[in-house]
């Protein structure tokens, strides 16, 4: 079996799931007499259409391979669409159908069937969760946990995810063996975090049916802006205003940081933007133990 997830066997041979074994195999007759290289001089073209009509009728007529090829159909039909890079599993396959840059016709009879049903009962994955977090600036800088609240598929507890009540359909989720339930979800902040940068949980996403395993939850962090820091790469930078008197004498002066107060030293005859920085106190770098500084900035009062 080539390639058992990226065509659809059952259009390339004209049936359906539920189409018998005995029509199956007449189907894959009439199919390979018409594309075998023999009854068509040869054609390269022939020969790769009667190699995949092949192909796919080795599958289908194999209750193993069958159940395995719609196993995973199933899951690809189901799942959510994934993170950009992933493969397109709804292409149609290369060599079959219309080419979009050709007028010319391709191998499209058996492609004129309507798609075969899903199994219901097939296991299927839940979907994947794409949230932004607001942040405050000293959790993103120094990491920190702070709660979470949105919305996915939860399975039924009315019905414990079956769907049904007895003989019945769950009034609950109305079958659907899942309902929309809000959750809290403790989300760990991991120290320095950029602006912007994308948090991955894995099975936090929305919950899958017949067992299928849970997607994924994609959280954006939004760092917020803060009034009295400012933060660039991993320093923060801290405007305290003083006195004219402050700024001339010089003094001791207690300031805030980000997880505390400390208190610096102002120099004599310091002037209006002038700056002191104090090593270590700025945010973490690449989400290790060390941290950038912390840049207090002067301002003057006016007399």
């Amino acid at each position: 079996m080539a390639q058992p997830t990226t065509r659809n066997y059952y259009k390339i041979l004209g049936v359906t799931q539920k189409t018998s074994k005995a029509d199956l195999k007449k189907k894959y007759r009439e199919l390979a007499k018409k594309y075998h290289p023999d009854t068509n001089s040869g054609s390269k073209q022939a020969e790769d259409k009667f190699k995949i009509i092949s192909e796919a009728y080795e599958v289908l007529s194999n209750a193993k391979k069958r159940k395995a090829y719609d196993r995973e159909r199933s899951y690809q039909k189901r799942a959510p669409r994934r993170p950009k890079g992933q493969p397109n599993w709804n292409n149609p396959p290369s060599g079959f159908g219309k080419d979009p840059g050709s007028n010319q016709q391709g191998y499209e009879e058996p492609f004129a069937q309507e798609p075969e049903p899903v199994d219901p009962d097939m296991p299927t994955s839940g979907f994947d969760l794409q949230f932004m977090v607001d942040v405050p600036l000293p959790v993103a800088a120094l990491g920190g946990t702070i709660p979470y609240n949105y919305e996915k598929y939860v399975r039924c507890e009315e019905c414990e995810g079956t769907g049904t009540q007895g003989s019945d359909e769950c009034l609950v989720c109305q079958g659907k063996q899942l309902i929309v339930r809000s959750v809290t979800l403790d989300v760990k902040i991991p120290p320095g975090v950029a602006d912007q940068y994308t948090l991955a949980f894995i099975k936090e996403g929305g919950e899958g049916r017949n067992g299928g395993p849970p997607g994924e939850l994609f959280l954006k962090v939004c760092v917020q802006p803060h009034p009295k820091f400012k933060r660039i790469k991993n320093d923060i930078i801290h405007e305290v205003t003083i006195s004219a008197k402050l700024a001339e004498e010089g003094g001791s002066l207690e300031v805030e940081t980000l997880n505390g107060t400390t208190t610096i030293q102002v120099e004599e005859e310091t002037l209006v933007g002038e700056e002191l920085r104090i090593l270590g106190e700025g945010a973490a770098i690449n989400w290790g133990k060390k941290r950038g500084d912390l840049i207090i900035k002067f301002n003057i009062e006016e007399e």
